[in-house]
């Protein structure tokens, strides 16, 4: 599609109307465009009333985000403008004009969303990681939204697949002492939606980016109990109230509780409590 020419740039921009339906979940797309620059391209100060993700494509440009310093970036960088707050950026020149592509984003989780990107207020940019593969879900994207302005499911389904392609460029920062509270947090939350499933230490440890021995030494400092001997005690809470409240057989609680089978869940229940749980029962 050819771009439209304006004062400093040429560009495609287009205005979403989502329904009612998608403005009942977390994230929706307000508006979108593509543009390359002119000559001396430069934007604000100025504000906006939604988060806008840009993409640089090619090119560069300096970046000045509210009262943070000015910073330089490039093609594959990039920057989230945030709601109430005043931002002002510029190309830089050099061999290629600079070329972006934008996703003004709205709703309750953008913040959460933005957060696990690593985009803060304070923090409003990354670098590196608009790779190929992200290059092709955002034009994918874009041309989606050309073809029509009403707001579709496919659409919805492309933005979040973009949100998880940048998901999985960050890079993976070791965790460290001064972090130790929240990855072990984090740990336990886990553990305890996903207790009465088959976890092991192993994947607990995989899914904190930590190697095993360090996180099962750290889980223990932090909480007094080993990553198995948590688990246990969540799997005996829930078959003590399971033998109390219902009329389920023990090898049913046994089931229900994470165990493959009623040996398993009777020896460490009798480990646990010192009886079987058909003592406790009675």
């Amino acid at each position: 599609m050819r771009m439209r020419e304006y004062q400093f740039e040429y560009a495609n921009m287009w205005f979403m109307e989502p329904s009612s339906l998608q403005q009942a979940g977390g994230c929706w797309i307000v508006r979108a465009g593509r543009n390359q620059a002119k000559p001396h391209y430069r934007i604000g100060p100025k504000r906006i009333e939604c988060y806008s993700l840009h993409f640089i494509l090619e090119g560069k440009l300096k970046l000045k985000p509210g009262e943070e310093e000015e910073v330089e970036l490039e093609g594959g960088d990039l920057f989230c403008l945030f709601p109430e707050k005043t931002y002002r950026y510029s190309s830089v020149s050099g061999d290629r004009a600079l070329q972006l592509n934008w996703l003004a984003i709205n709703g309750p989780q953008v913040p959460q969303i933005l957060e696990a990107l690593g985009l803060k207020r304070n923090k409003t940019y990354l670098k590196g990681v608009v790779v190929p593969e992200i290059r092709a879900v955002l034009k994918q994207l874009l041309a989606q939204i050309s073809k029509s302005e009403a707001y579709s499911f496919m659409l919805q389904s492309l933005l979040f697949l973009l949100l998880d392609k940048l998901t999985s460029t960050k890079s993976f920062e070791p965790a460290c002492s001064s972090s130790r509270h929240d990855w072990v947090s984090r740990s336990m939350e886990y553990m305890e939606q996903h207790f009465t499933e088959p976890l092991s230490v192993e994947q607990l440890a995989q899914m904190a980016g930590i190697q095993r021995s360090y996180f099962s030494t750290a889980f223990k400092e932090r909480t007094g109990l080993s990553p198995a001997q948590y688990l246990r005690h969540l799997r005996m809470e829930m078959g003590v109230q399971l033998l109390k409240t219902t009329k389920l057989s023990v090898t049913e609680v046994a089931l229900s509780t994470g165990y493959p089978e009623l040996f398993a869940f009777s020896r460490a229940f009798k480990r646990h409590y010192g009886i079987s749980p058909s003592e406790y029962r009675d």
